[in-house]
């Protein structure tokens, strides 16, 4: 099992592998291999179902509905942080980092905004930060909703044996918020987030933490589940193997570019990949 180390925040836009981890560019992220597979996804094929021990889910846009009024919960509180500290930001920057750990993700936004103004940030990302959560927790109740399916395939995997856990890069107190306001507290067996894990995605901390928790060695006989390019780096990185679904705001396209091992239109469809015993490829 590869060492977890730290790794560098920008690394995931080069396309070399380093320390035994991916590292990948949105622009070259085809050039992707899998440790121990190759390259032929006909192998895919060949994984029992029953060496399956552990999933781990995303929550926002995987799991959970998080819209508030149409809008992503995290694009909606970006908003109100930004435009608190002067910046008018929209919905499509804050997409471009979903699934990132949220002081990350404001680093991020703010690098672009004054990349575009040809200007260095001179703001505290914390103080953002503390307000982010303001926002953040402001609207948390407004999410009530899972994305249809995922109760059902919840229990579908646990009455097969199979361990549930999720990530986040929400602060671990919404992650109990919204785990302990959709019920789930008796069907999630692990809550992990950022914040606990002490890395953000694209570190694979969060999924090797579940994995330390199991007991549970191999990475082969873990799934990550997520609706974001950085979930699928972040599921490669565990050297795990990685389902993207189309529930939230990143397309398909978009997603291919980061070569998950398997795509489904939602969770809901989750089972299908374990009919008659074996992941089943999603071309």
């Amino acid at each position: 099992m590869t060492d977890p180390q730290v790794i560098r925040r920008h690394f995931y836009f080069s396309a070399v592998q380093e320390r035994g981890f991916h590292r990948l560019s949105f622009s070259t992220a085809h050039s992707f291999w899998y440790h121990g597979l190759g390259d032929d996804k006909g192998n895919m094929a060949d994984l029992s179902a029953k060496n399956i021990k552990l999933f781990v889910f995303d929550l926002a846009g995987t799991t959970v509905d998080d819209s508030v009024e149409g809008v992503p919960l995290v694009a909606v509180a970006m908003k109100e942080t930004f435009e608190k500290h002067g910046y008018n930001i929209d919905a499509e920057i804050v997409n471009k980092y979903r699934g990132m750990e949220k002081r990350e993700a404001i680093q991020c936004i703010l690098n672009d905004l004054h990349k575009q103004r040809n200007t260095s940030p001179n703001i505290d990302v914390e103080v953002i930060f503390k307000d982010f959560k303001y926002f953040l927790n402001k609207h948390l109740s407004s999410i009530r909703n899972e994305i249809p399916g995922t109760t059902d395939v919840f229990r579908k995997l646990k009455s097969a044996g199979l361990k549930i856990a999720v990530g986040s890069g929400f602060p671990h107190s919404v992650v109990e918020a919204i785990v302990s306001t959709l019920d789930w507290t008796e069907l999630v067996d692990y809550l992990s987030s950022a914040e606990k894990a002490g890395h953000g995605r694209p570190h694979p901390a969060m999924i090797l933490s579940a994995m330390k928790f199991f007991g549970i060695t191999d990475p082969r006989s873990v799934v990550k589940v997520g609706d974001t390019k950085i979930d699928v780096l972040e599921g490669k990185n565990a050297e795990c193997w990685t389902v993207s679904v189309l529930t939230g705001t990143q397309s398909r396209e978009f997603i291919k570019e980061s070569n998950p091992d398997f795509i489904v239109n939602s969770i809901a469809d989750l089972p299908d990949l374990l009919l008659n015993g074996k992941l089943q490829f999603q071309s």
